[in-house]
């Protein structure tokens, strides 16, 4: 069966988003185009994870809880859950590592947490995109007993950086610059039926 899908989707809740990346736009989009599967997977942050997941249930398409991690050592991972609860309780973990530092709206758009309407009723303060201090082993250490999929993301960015934790540490696949996401046998780290369940 061929699926079309977008795992590395941004909202209004990442700073590098456009203004019109609302949730509900995103999945009015997606629908357009016709896709099967979609993730948004914000900057170092899960907390418009349970509104898009209210809002698939008036879509006929998968949605998955996912985020893009900055780890210590440099690279995004993308990190995809098969249980919400597990997504949410990973952001809040994940928001123990962050640097309060502060968003510059000069660089930056707000990062916005929407409701139903997609209205901004909560602005993050605190830059997503930056590097948090929780490195990848610790990552790992912490999903391990959760089921999950792990990716490098846009490896062709910084390859010469990221090829010695690929070889580290081997996770689900590798996805390049242009979003398509392969994965690589010889790159798996957990076993195959884990990623089956959640796709």
């Amino acid at each position: 069966m061929k699926c079309y899908y977008d795992l590395h989707i941004h909202s209004v809740l990442s700073p590098c988003a456009d203004v019109l990346m609302t949730p509900q736009n995103i999945f009015n989009m997606a629908m357009l185009k016709g896709l099967d599967i979609i993730s948004i997977t914000d900057h170092n942050s899960l907390k418009q994870i349970p509104l898009c997941i209210e809002i698939a249930k008036s879509y006929d398409m998968l949605f998955i809880p996912g985020v893009e991690v900055t780890v210590k050592e440099g690279i995004d991972i993308l990190v995809y859950f098969k249980h919400v609860s597990d997504a949410m309780a990973f952001d809040r973990y994940l928001e123990t590592f962050l640097e309060k530092k502060q968003i510059d709206l000069n660089i930056y758009n707000e990062q916005c947490i929407c409701d139903i309407y997609d209205e901004c009723i909560d602005k993050y303060p605190y830059l997503l995109s930056q590097k948090t201090k929780l490195s990848l082993e610790e990552m790992m250490t912490y999903l391990a007993y959760i089921d999950h999929v792990m990716i490098y993301a846009h490896i062709d960015r910084y390859f010469d950086k990221v090829k010695p934790l690929i070889e580290k540490y081997p996770l689900n696949g590798i996805s390049y610059y242009k979003k398509k996401i392969f994965f690589d046998k010889n790159l798996l780290h957990h076993s195959m039926h884990i990623r089956l369940q959640i796709f």
